[in-house]
């Protein structure tokens, strides 16, 4: 699989795509009728798990950042 951003070559919009192959990305317009310019591109592999269990992160002590 891969994910995609592209951004449309007629509006503002930007949308970040899951396709199995790149091929796909031609067949895909964005609403306002244009064709997607490829930004950038990358391996994807989805990561399924039977059993998740949450772990709640403690924020940040507020610490000062050396100059």
């Amino acid at each position: 699989m891969w994910q995609v951003k592209v951004c449309c070559s007629g509006c503002p919009e930007e949308i970040e795509l899951t396709v199995e192959d790149l091929d796909e990305v031609e067949r895909i317009a964005c609403e306002c009728g244009h064709g997607l310019v490829i930004l950038s591109v990358a391996a994807f592999e989805a990561v399924y798990a039977e059993r998740a269990e949450l772990i709640e992160l403690r924020p940040r002590r507020s610490e000062r950042l050396a100059a």
